[in-house]
């Protein structure tokens, strides 16, 4: 497989792993939101605990606008990637993607039980940050060091842009 079929995966993988969330999110949380928060609670600032309450009472109409633009940000990223050779984008944003399947790992294993978007993470998500991430560093698209910082990047990136998107859905479907 090419390297520019590879990046443009991204997309694809993007989506059938939020396929799985999205499918999944509503009737999982009507079932166990109040033992998330119940466990959020205990962890995060007071401050944030309005935005969970909101994320929480999200129908799947809600959650799917922001899913439906970070998708469109996929979509940029590896066209950015691919057809001008600027990689810094892409780089963070799918490392942004391949923690957030780690963060469905680790929800699961901290509520002991499924989670939405637990399957694809481990069936798509790893695997395809695994394929990934070696190809980049043996073309010399960038080093490990590098990936650990566009890593970084994609981390700090990630909490405005999803609390960026959410607030736009809500504006969106006016709820």
């Amino acid at each position: 497989m090419s390297t520019p079929t590879l990046i443009w995966l991204f997309p694809i993988a993007f989506m059938l792993h939020d396929f799985e969330e999205l499918i999944g999110f509503e009737p999982w949380l009507k079932r166990h939101a109040p033992e998330v928060r119940a466990k959020l609670q205990k962890v995060l600032p007071a401050a944030l605990l309005p935005r969970v309450d909101s994320v929480l009472a999200k129908s799947t109409v809600q959650f799917a606008v922001p899913i439906a633009l970070i998708f469109l940000l996929t979509v940029i990223a590896s066209f950015v990637a691919v057809e001008l050779h600027s990689y810094g984008f892409f780089l963070a944003a799918s490392a942004a993607y391949v923690l957030h399947g780690l963060m469905h790992i680790g929800q699961a294993i901290t509520l002991r039980r499924y989670v939405p978007a637990l399957a694809t993470s481990l069936l798509i998500v790893l695997p395809y940050g695994a394929l990934l991430y070696p190809r980049l560093v043996a073309e010399g698209i960038v080093t490990w060091p590098g990936l650990l910082l566009y890593g970084l990047i994609g981390v700090v990136a990630i909490l405005p842009i999803i609390l960026g998107v959410h607030w736009l859905g809500e504006k969106l479907t006016g709820k």
